[in-house]
């Protein structure tokens, strides 16, 4: 009798198993694509708007009735902004750009009785620093500046164009000075073997690149760079400062800081204390009572803005 063979069903099953796989695989990246990243989205949009929602109906009393602008000078002093630092929040950075437009928002908001800088910044950039000041100046209402930390260097010299500067008596004020230090690494290249080569279109165009040494005359061309930026900075501190003559400040202006206890006794700010200071203040100028003050939140930045 014949005997029929066994049928070997093994790659049958392989292959029909396999396309059951792919197409799983694929009906999970339909579904995704087509179901579940449009609820994701949707779910998203619905709770930024629900958060804008309850930011402009909610929030406590002093939220919503606050009468003082208090506007951040922290990190770094640039003259522009820096997109990635301000997306993120990382409050870094503080740019003469973002500084000056929530000053002119405060002055123009018939609700802000009064401007309040909240100082805690080691300085940066001149241009920075001396746009920030004019902003102050400009203001037509009463500005007051806090220090807590540090207020030194472009900070102090934006700071100069409150009209009373408050800082803490262990804080650091002052920094009056100008710096284009650098490292030199000329030594390092020649012991590595590289020779620099200069085919600039001009005697200064590669003046202060650090893999050569500064000439006699590109050093003094850079001193004088600094002079000329140190001297305005003691000006514009001068004529801001009432206190201070600008034969005085240029006395003070040597590069050091100063402890919040020695500021106040040469004059490079009015009074010791913090915040509670800084309110009593304001309630003096504007005739309020220093429970009347109520200080906002400073403005959005980074990812608060979205809410």
């Amino acid at each position: 009798m014949e005997q029929t063979p066994p049928v070997d069903n093994a790659p049958h099953s392989y292959i029909t198993n396999t396309k059951t796989k792919h197409s799983r695989t694929g009906w999970h990246v339909a579904f995704g694509l087509f179901v579940g990243l449009p609820a994701v989205l949707f779910w998203m949009t619905f709770g930024l708007v629900f958060l804008g929602v309850m930011s402009l109906l909610g929030g406590t009393d002093d939220e919503r009735y606050c009468n003082v602008a208090r506007v951040p000078l922290h990190g770094i002093v640039t003259s522009a902004g820096d997109g990635f630092q301000e997306l993120l929040g990382l409050g870094m950075l503080s740019s003469a750009d973002d500084f000056t437009a929530a000053v002119v928002d405060a002055a123009q908001d018939e609700y802000i009785d009064a401007i309040f800088v909240d100082i805690d910044s080691p300085g940066g950039t001149p241009v920075g620093g001396d746009e920030m000041m004019s902003a102050l100046q400009a203001a037509e209402k009463p500005v007051v500046a806090v220090v807590r930390d540090l207020g030194a260097s472009a900070a102090y010299w934006a700071a100069a164009g409150a009209d009373h500067i408050i800082a803490s008596p262990v804080s650091n004020v002052g920094s009056i000075g100008v710096t284009m230090s650098y490292l030199e690494t000329a030594s390092s290249t020649e012991t590595e073997g590289s020779r620099w080569v200069d085919l600039s279109s001009g005697f200064y165009k590669d003046a202060g690149n650090p893999e050569r040494p500064l000439s006699e005359m590109e050093e003094e061309h850079f001193k004088g760079q600094v002079n000329v930026v140190h001297d305005y900075m003691v000006q514009r501190i001068a004529e801001a400062r009432n206190s201070l003559t600008q034969a005085q400040v240029a006395q003070l202006a040597d590069g050091r800081a100063y402890v919040g206890v020695e500021a106040l006794e040469l004059g490079l700010i009015d009074a010791l204390g913090g915040f509670q200071e800084g309110r009593m203040w304001v309630a003096q100028q504007t005739g309020m009572s220093v429970d009347e003050v109520v200080l906002c939140e400073p403005y959005a930045s980074g990812w608060e803005a979205l809410f």
